[in-house]
């Protein structure tokens, strides 16, 4: 099967906001560092500073319920996570 070198998903992040209230945004980058390692099989994931901006954008409290990501492939085993830009 052929790797693609942009995958585009969206992160639902509903179960970071269950959690205790501070500290939320932190928790959400690593659940999403969690889920790409896991769905990519990867050993180093990078995130985009303004990925985690826009996660918090509301405050450290108040994150995004879902959030729509772009996984590009750096190096074997090492990727990269964006904020994905919408196309409406």
């Amino acid at each position: 099967m052929k790797e693609k070198d942009n995958f585009e998903m969206i992160i639902n992040l509903r179960k970071i906001k269950t959690g205790k209230r501070t500290g939320r945004s932190k928790r959400a980058v690593k659940f999403i560092k969690k889920v790409v390692a896991r769905h990519f099989n990867a050993e180093k994931v990078i995130i985009d500073p303004l990925l985690a901006k826009s996660i918090s954008k509301n405050g450290n409290d108040k994150i995004v319920s879902k959030i729509r990501v772009v996984v590009s492939k750096i190096e074997e085993k090492i990727y990269l996570v964006r904020l994905a830009i919408k196309s409406r």
